[in-house]
């Protein structure tokens, strides 16, 4: 039987629609068509729920990764690109960061848009305060080109990065993209256009009382004190060019913005390197390096599809992190690095669909490398985007089509087939008029899944300005106090959690810790292990005498359920009893509803401490709860 379903498959692999790139690949669980397979999964799906601890331990540690415009679509998109790349069909697949435990979503909005930009969302998630469209660093009374408005010292928004390094930790970005682009911008700089990256724009523009981006970067505190900076932006900097590529911010002032940082390092006595390729990167040693530049583009580093691979090209996105890890986990007081795929949201503009996957998929594999290097015993790992864009994934081809093939779909009114990944808007738009009817390109034949493709668009755009998508994103969590994302939330919530977890800035005199003894956040990566082997073997479940769902309450049982709950009532109320003395110590940012609700917060724990204790007790097991923690 077996045997006969992967003969199917292997006819499945074979099977070609009238377009030759759109191939049928398999599914690699052969047993999804019976009814226990999908039993047994959900079942272990249950168990995995009900056994998720809480780390409410401090962060020491916090790694941030930003999708840039990594929606929901994108990231769906990207799941099966990758489960298609290893020859399989990818729905049933994950990203690294869907096995995260804790999981909500993030409202995009600018204060003045409804769709926002990168620069306002990069504000919001690194600043903990909403802003406007374009601006970067500032509060919400500073509009779009508003220099003087961004010069009074109200308007100036610490951010994260502040808030680690007035807590004694290391600090480092890497981006893909120029390492003074919207979202690297926000975490450091004070500006009223993002666009203000050189000097040359801003003469143009008779704001010259304002400092450039590039210009706060090295001269302005705390860019100046980032142990790692990695991207693109020689031009902007003035580096010294290895490549032609068009004059968009060159520096009018001729001054040379690494040479100045690498003067600042030599003053202050450190080490430090600047490094322009792969062969360079890699032979650095990260033990005797204090501080890192790495600019690998005169503006962006290239796509993934790209990238020259030789030692003098350009390095990949893993290798970077991988390189600011082991500088960064020098120090004792521990780090805070963010990490952006920004080239997700430059391809996505461009309407090319599979260098955007291609980038989806670079971003995976750089977060398993990160996740090889930490602990997150003391490590809060988060994943986001700031924004969504306008593709979508049109209904409806076979399971296992090709993610980036073509359709046929018999309600189609002319009968042409189409892309399954399509977008609202942008420069892919081509339709045109033989005088009785609108007429599409004929994609049978054409290769779609070729990186230079243009996805088609309902609503023409100017070349590389297909628009941001409106619609909330999800982020991702793993760590200390990872489980505080947990349902809807503001974009702002994201630098707060963070700020939180690692008792930094306006947390850092707050640092109450309530179920310190709780069992610690244990993530495993798996990576497909059960999707992707080479045999597609089906994972190890419990057996269904293991996990029974309709298993009766004895007499005994339910005794026992009564005395575990009553435990764990008295241990809330011990924990109620010192909520006063707590309270007087708390500054002005509690932890979230301690003091509006001391018991609701119990409850909720009880909660899940009691949905954990009755499944064990359903299954027969002897628990006990000890300081909150459930015991067998």
């Amino acid at each position: 039987m077996v045997g006969g379903r992967c003969k199917s498959c292997l006819v499945m692999v074979l099977v070609l629609t009238l377009s030759t790139s759109a191939v049928i690949f398999p599914s690699p669980n052969a047993r999804e068509t019976e009814t226990s397979f999908w039993f047994e999964k959900m079942r272990q799906e249950i168990n995995d729920a009900l056994e998720r601890p809480k780390n409410t331990g401090r962060a020491k540690n916090v790694l941030f990764f930003l999708g840039d415009g990594m929606g929901i679509t994108v990231s769906t998109v990207g799941r099966i690109f990758k489960g298609q790349k290893k020859g399989v069909s990818g729905e049933e697949g994950h990203l690294v960061w869907e096995r995260f435990p804790n999981v909500g979503l993030i409202k995009t909005y600018n204060l003045d848009r409804q769709v926002p930009d990168s620069a306002g969302t990069g504000t919001a998630y690194l600043t903990g305060v909403k802003a406007n469209k374009g601006t970067v660093g500032v509060s919400g009374d500073v509009h779009y080109k508003d220099c003087d408005a961004s010069l009074l010292p109200e308007n100036r928004l610490d951010s994260i990065l502040k808030w680690a390094q007035d807590a004694g930790m290391d600090t480092g970005l890497v981006t893909t993209t120029q390492v003074t682009h919207a979202t690297p911008a926000a975490l450091y700089a004070k500006s009223a256009d993002r666009y203000w990256q050189c000097d040359t724009k801003m003469i143009q523009e008779n704001v010259t009382q304002c400092k450039d981006i590039a210009r706060q970067l090295v001269e302005d505190e705390p860019a100046r004190n980032l142990k790692v900076i990695m991207g693109g932006g020689r031009q902007e900097l003035g580096a010294t060019p290895l490549q032609e590529v068009k004059l968009e911010c060159p520096r009018t002032d001729g001054r040379n913005l690494v040479e100045e940082w690498a003067a600042d390092k030599e003053a202050r006595g450190a080490t430090h390197a600047y490094v322009t390729n792969t062969q360079q990167l890699l032979d650095l040693n990260p033990n005797t390096t204090d501080y890192l530049m790495g600019l690998f583009g005169e503006r962006h580093t290239p796509y993934v599809v790209d990238r020259d691979p030789a030692p003098a090209g350009t390095p990949r996105l893993k290798e970077m992190v991988q390189t600011a890890l082991r500088i960064l986990k020098k120090s004792s007081q521990g780090f805070f690095l963010l990490v952006e795929g920004g080239m997700i949201d430059r391809s996505l503009h461009d309407t090319h669909a599979r260098r955007a996957v291609e980038e989806v998929v670079e971003l995976d594999e750089t977060m398993q490398a990160a996740l090889d290097m930490v602990d997150l015993e003391d490590t809060l790992v988060l994943v986001t985007a700031d924004h969504s864009h306008t593709l979508t994934m049109a209904g409806y081809p076979p399971r296992g089509n090709d993610i980036l093939g073509i359709v046929y779909n018999d309600q189609v009114t002319d009968g042409l087939p189409f892309t399954t990944l399509m977008f609202a808007n942008g420069q892919g738009y081509n339709y045109t008029w033989d005088g009785h009817k609108v007429v599409r390109p004929n994609l049978t034949g054409v290769d779609t899944g070729h990186k230079d493709y243009e996805s088609l668009a309902a609503v023409p755009m100017v070349e590389g300005e297909e628009t941001h998508g409106g619609e909330d994103v999800a982020v991702y969590a793993a760590g200390p106090m990872s489980h505080l994302f947990h349902r809807s939330h503001e974009q702002t919530y994201v630098a707060h959690v963070m700020a939180y977890a690692a008792c930094i800035g306006p947390y850092k005199d707050n640092c109450h810790r309530p179920l310190d003894n709780l069992p610690q956040d244990v993530y495993e990566s798996v990576d497909s292990g059960d999707t992707y082997s080479d045999d597609h073997s089906h994972p190890e479940v419990p057996e269904e005498d293991d996990i029974n769902m309709t298993h009766p309450i004895s007499e005994d049982t339910g005794t026992k359920l009564e005395e575990v709950t009553a435990e764990m009532e008295e241990e809330e109320d011990d924990e109620m009893n010192t909520a006063t003395v707590e309270a007087a110590d708390t500054q002005a940012y509690p932890h979230p509803k301690e003091l509006k609700s001391k018991r609701s917060g119990g409850v909720s724990i009880i909660t899940n401490s009691y949905l954990i204790v009755l499944s064990l007790l359903l299954l027969g097991s002897q628990a006990h709860v000890i300081n909150g923690c459930v015991v067998l």
